[in-house]
């Protein structure tokens, strides 16, 4: 879209606001009559192609909606005192922000008003910078990876500066590209000047904000060239009491960096009374989910780190700490070894926590990984690439010289890829492939060098042979175009792609992929190889790397990922998620290739994540407090997981509050030791003979209109019976959340008339083996492995059962009644499948439910029992007293090496930096 399109879109908008109808759906005659209203007002006349390119970016513009955020505070009464309104809109930050977002990010109108409504609540929980008022707030903000949070920080930046607040410090990544990333994203959003150009040539070059309002101004202390250090702070000599615009820091987390601001900040001039800086602060952490970075550098150390910043919050009378987070497993929350720490900890968000939606076109994991995903055909499977490069390499491992078909087949698609998006109009776009396989830096560098041979074998064969009619002589491109018919099916929702078939690919194949870049991103390069503004027609890359491409860099027009790695972190797996995001006009050309193990993760951690926002939004509506966010954050498994690799290299303990009030959970992990498999089938045994002796039967789920028909379900059972079976059984100790004998011992304990009674439900699955359940005959199930060590095996995907068993014990008018409650309470649910957690949710009354899944395994290696396995699901409805049914569960070394291997945790080392 030219320079002129783009500016009837702009009036077009404008003239839309105007009218007062930003938050309505605009007819579609009205756009058209306005766009030719404004095409005439610039005296351009667009031609067909023009005026369909205008109309769909202003449907686009009109159609994303972003849903306000939520905020969970400690003091609901806190006042409101920040209006926008009150601000002069020719001296506004904030309002050249504002319309910075509109005309040059050109995000949909209702998501800036979202951003707008979030950020004037954010700002709000800042604390208001009156001149002799003294506070120190500290608060949090939740994200999604890639959905937009740097736009939230640099709004509130605006605003913050509007309201008064002088002196801001940015703080990044330990990685300085990422630094120097948020720096450009600075210059443009807030500040409105080149830094770099300011550094290199100290003249003045506007841009961004600068360009829409140069009347107002910012100083900075950091540029694009250089981080906060010695020789800037020698030459720093900006009093702060006399500030008459603000003054802003972007900087690494790095104890040097902070500590050289600490003595640039300790210089000026205090209040007699406090001892302190009559100034208002803004302090920003934009890494506050960095918390599984290992390093035995002091500078990087994260005790050593928030002693700094502490340092300088306590210098200032009005200090406001935010951090910002793209998963909810935060340093604050993890880091603290007990609950009563994590309350004290110096940076916890004691005041707020606030909870930002991604908008509408967001492509979030759950997009990707859910049974209901929208993108789920993103998925490629690789399953060829071990013999290549195993998961558990050494650096000085010799790489084959031939890669493998899969990674030849995403290569390809990216070629095509390329193709399709020039044919649609999309020329200078920038476009990239991501490989991530590997976190050493050498093994990057070989696998660049095969990956370049490939493709510039790739890039001579269609050069000379593809316009050939014989081309399919050649194996290579006879791949080519199978890569097409294959992995292109989706393609055609465009409008624009209608008329693109191989024949119209063939012939713009070349032009489009003559300029690709294969590169290695790692280490100090990534800011030379990743300089976006130095290509006007776009950079087309294939960049090879690990964490350099893992900690929050942006790879911009990524389409095709090829993710090979070894990690079971949470935190680390969803920052490695660089395809998440924003694919407007080409979400269907993405792919994301990985293993079926990868996967799996991905679809377990998307789950666990969206239940944990969940359990945050009731938090929300319960006006509950932050602490309690953190209490439920820290007995998620989530954080155990995330925390074991910190105490992997630490002595101590991690003690986690467990709760199974209103939930249902599962143990996917099982024993591969012999005398455990068959002592838990003994268990069963005595369970059923039990029952037998007490007079129960299988209920008839027909004669009494059970919801659920399959299982065979025993209902009304003893308290003291399912105490006594989970006395018995051994669940392995990886499930921490489901330990039998700990749960048997807090329900016998347990006073509370709800667990008196309970249902049983033996699950139905497709084994040929059978099993009598009082006198009536199940099929075993059949369930896949995810993975084997040499004490335990996990389940595909670290679930036993499938959607629905919550369901058993439930009469059909039950289930109706709750599944009314849950999609009434959550919009979400209106037309998508309910999970089993949320049938214990409601305040409809259920007795508890014990589900236990006699188990076959379809893939025997390593396994050499007969017997089935004992998987057990227990689901418990909300408490009165949800205390009684919560305990601490202590995590140490011990426990970890028995667990876990120290290679489960690699992939987000800091030891990619060995060469």
């Amino acid at each position: 879209m030219n320079e002129m399109c783009k500016g009837i879109v702009d009036l077009v908008i404008s003239a839309i606001r105007a009218m007062s109808k930003a938050d309505e759906a605009v007819d579609e005659k009205l756009i058209d009559e306005l766009i030719y209203r404004m095409s005439s007002v610039l005296a351009y006349e667009l031609n067909e192609e023009e005026f369909e390119a205008v109309r769909k970016e202003l449907h686009h513009r009109q159609t994303i909606v972003m849903e306000p955020g939520i905020a969970i505070s400690s003091d609901p009464n806190f006042k409101n005192w920040y209006n926008p309104i009150d601000i002069e809109p020719g001296n506004s930050y904030w309002a050249r922000y504002k319309k910075y977002l509109s005309s040059d990010l050109l995000l949909p109108e209702k998501v800036i008003q979202s951003i707008d409504i979030s950020t004037t609540d954010i700002v709000n929980l800042l604390g208001e910078p009156v001149e002799n008022g003294i506070f120190a707030r500290k608060g949090l903000v939740i994200g999604d990876v890639q959905s937009g949070k740097t736009a939230n920080y640099i709004s509130v930046i605006n605003k913050a500066a509007d309201a008064g607040y002088k002196v801001i410090v940015l703080l990044t990544g330990t990685i300085e590209k990422l630094r120097q990333q948020t720096q450009a994203r600075i210059d443009e959003g807030f500040i409105g000047i080149d830094t770099s150009d300011l550094e290199r040539e100290r003249r003045n070059n506007p841009i961004g904000v600068g360009l829409i309002n140069g009347g107002i101004s910012v100083s900075s202390f950091t540029s694009i060239i250089k981080d906060f250090n010695k020789s800037v702070l020698t030459n720093s000599n900006v009093p702060l009491d006399s500030l008459s615009i603000p003054l802003i820091l972007v900087v690494k987390k790095n104890k040097a960096v902070l500590d050289s601001i600490y003595k640039l900040f300790n210089g000026e001039k205090k209040d007699q009374t406090y001892n302190k800086i009559n100034q208002s602060l803004l302090f920003i952490d934009d890494e506050a989910d960095n918390a599984s970075i290992n390093t035995n550098s002091q500078d990087d150390d994260p005790t050593s780190i928030n002693k700094s910043i502490r340092r300088i919050l306590g210098l200032f009378m009005r200090s406001s700490y935010v951090g910002y987070t793209a998963t909810p497993y935060a340093n604050v929350f993890i880091e603290p070894n007990t609950k009563e720490d994590m309350e004290n900890e110096d940076l916890f968000p004691k005041d707020y926590i606030y909870v930002l939606q991604p908008p509408s076109n967001y492509i979030g994991a759950r997009e990707i990984y859910s049974e209901e995903g929208q993108y789920k055909t993103m998925y490629r499977v690789i399953d060829d690439f071990e013999e290549f490069l195993p998961l558990k390499h050494k650096k000085d491992y010799e790489l084959p010289l031939d890669i493998p078909l899969s990674l030849k087949k995403a290569i390809l698609s990216f070629l095509i890829a390329n193709a399709i998006r020039d044919l649609r109009g999309d020329l200078t776009t920038h476009r990239s492939m991501l490989i991530n396989v590997s976190r050493f830096i050498c093994i990057q560098n070989d696998l660049k060098d095969l990956v370049n041979d490939y493709f510039l074998l790739v890039r001579d064969k269609i050069q000379h042979y593809l316009h050939n009619s014989d081309y399919n002589k050649y194996p290579l491109l006879n791949l080519l175009e199978d890569v097409y018919n294959e992995e292109f099916k989706n393609v055609g929702s465009f409008e624009e792609t209608k008329d693109i078939n191989w024949q119209s690919i063939r012939a713009q194949l070349f032009n489009s992929i003559k300029n690709i870049r294969v590169e290695s991103i790692n280490g100090g390069n990534a800011s030379k190889l990743l300089d976006y503004k130095g290509y006007d027609n776009g950079l087309r890359l294939i960049a090879i790397g690990g964490l350099s491409l893992s900690r929050g860099l942006t790879l911009e027009g990524l389409c095709i990922s090829y993710f090979y790695r070894n990690s079971v972190m949470y935190d680390t797996l969803m920052q490695m998620g660089r395809w998440f995001g924003y694919r407007r006009n080409y979400e269907d050309l993405c792919q994301v290739w990985m293993s079926e193990e990868s996967y799996s993760w991905y679809q377990h951690i998307s789950d666990a994540t969206d239940e944990l926002r969940d359990e945050i939004n009731r938090i929300y509506y319960s006006n509950l407090t932050p602490l309690d966010v953190g209490i439920k954050v820290r007995s998620s498994e989530g954080a155990l997981i995330v925390t074991a690799k910190n105490k992997m290299r630490s002595a101590g303990d991690y003690v986690a509050d467990l709760s199974l009030s209103g939930d249902y959970i599962e143990a996917p992990h099982f024993s591969k030791n012999a005398q455990t498999i068959n002592s838990n089938i003994e268990a069963v045994k005595n369970l059923l003979n039990v029952l037998q002796v007490n007079g129960y039967t299988v209920a008839d789920p027909n004669e009494l209109s059970l919801a659920y028909k399959s299982a065979k379900q025993i209902l009304d059972v003893k308290k003291e019976i399912i105490v006594e079976f989970l006395k018995q059984v051994d669940t392995h100790r990886r499930n921490t959340n489901f330990i039998a004998p700990k749960v048997a011992e807090l329900i016998e304990s347990s006073s509370e008339e709800l667990l008196d009674t309970w249902d049983i439900a033996f699950a139905q699955g497709k084994s040929r083996n059978e099993f009598n359940i009082l006198g009536k005959k199940i099929n075993r199930v059949e369930r896949s492995i995810e993975n084997t060590t040499s004490s335990i095996i996990t389940l595909r995907k670290y679930r036993i059962g499938s959607l629905g068993m919550a369901t058993c014990g439930l009469t059909e008018t039950q289930c109706t009644q709750i599944e009314e409650w849950i999609k009434e309470k959550n919009e979400k649910y209106a037309e998508k499948r309910v999970p089993d957690k949320e049938y214990f949710k409601t305040d409809i009354k259920r007795n508890p439910l014990l589900v236990i899944y006699l188990i076959d395994v379809k893939s025997s290696e390593n396994i050499t029992h007969n017997q089935p396995l004992v998987g057990l699901g227990i689901g418990i409805p909300n408490l009165k007293e949800p205390r009684e049914l919560s305990y601490a569960y202590k995590v140490n070394t011990t426990w970890l090496k028995e667990n876990y291997d120290e290679d489960d945790f690699e992939a987000d080392d800091i030891g990619e930096y060995d060469d």
